[in-house]
């Protein structure tokens, strides 16, 4: 893990990987995730061409927190994090509620943005109707309660600190309540450490991280029609924790996107070896 002090003082963790010669890639997570999360075949990425920088949201792993932030903040702590690396032109790419991160880089950068692929995103909650296409339990629960802050901020804490206790029981039993995804939890034992690393970054500030990023994306802080990047959005039709109908409306808000169906690919299927020659594949020799 590295870090860079950004501008405000704030701590930024990130983590480089892939080919050092490759293009450039900044990676955002998901929900509960971290900058961890990945296919765990370094030779694989390696072998797609690209460079892949992967950060810490606020108050996930060893990035400081940013109370009150809007999804759009994210594209200045990304600017930072590409003109300290010397990256003047670059893709971008998320996964779930990384996506709207990814996109806010290309909102606020768009002479430096040159390509963007999204897997399984989420679109903006506030659209009408887009929070009851959460199917996962706990997130329609969220989608209910969103605008009690403290009571989120509390089941976030609490959620993290139960997870904390005993991680591979944790991804055991998301596996359980998440079937189209259980496959790819628990392929290979170094799949399964990924994830129990990754959850555990997540998690790692009590749950400040999933609070922030519930309250981010309702309030993205500008529109979907605003980024005109090409976009390439894969999405799994066998997805257990958004309807599908998420990322289709995602896309047709998106100007210049076009669409790729994952059969039987659950929500965290991107990172599956296959899907994720695909996903990464698509921004290769784009700068």
């Amino acid at each position: 893990m590295q870090k860079l002090t950004l501008s405000d003082g704030r701590q930024l963790a990130f983590e480089l990987y892939g080919d050092p010669e490759g293009t450039p890639v900044i990676f955002n997570h998901g929900f509960s995730d971290s900058r961890l999360i990945r296919n765990p075949d370094e030779s694989l990425t390696k072998s797609l061409g690209v460079r892949v920088v992967a950060a810490d949201q606020p108050g996930v792993g060893g990035s400081s927190p940013q109370k009150k932030r809007q999804m759009v903040d994210w594209g200045p702590d990304m600017r930072e994090l590409a003109d300290s690396l010397g990256w003047d032109k670059f893709a971008v790419a998320g996964h779930s509620g990384g996506s709207p991160h990814a996109l806010a880089i290309a909102y606020h950068m768009p002479q430096r943005v040159t390509k963007i692929v999204l897997a399984s995103p989420v679109s903006p909650l506030s659209d009408p109707g887009m929070s009851r296409l959460l199917i996962n339990k706990d997130l329609k629960l969220i989608a209910k309660l969103h605008h009690l802050h403290l009571l989120i901020k509390w089941a976030s804490r609490l959620s993290a600190k139960q997870a904390l206790k005993d991680m591979p029981t944790f991804v055991e039993t998301t596996a359980q309540e998440d079937p189209s995804d259980a496959d790819t939890f628990l392929r290979d034992v170094a799949q399964r450490e990924m994830f129990e690393a990754s959850f555990t970054a997540g998690m790692a500030q009590g749950g400040e991280g999933i609070y922030e990023m519930i309250m981010a994306l309702w309030d993205w802080g500008f529109e979907p029609e605003d980024v005109h990047q090409v976009v390439d959005l894969f999405y799994g039709d066998a997805d257990d924790i958004l309807d599908t109908r998420m990322p289709l409306h995602l896309a047709e808000r998106l100007p210049n996107c076009t669409t790729h169906v994952w059969p039987g690919a659950g929500h965290y299927g991107f990172v599956d070896r296959q899907r994720w020659t695909e996903f990464l594949g698509a921004v290769a020799g784009q700068v």
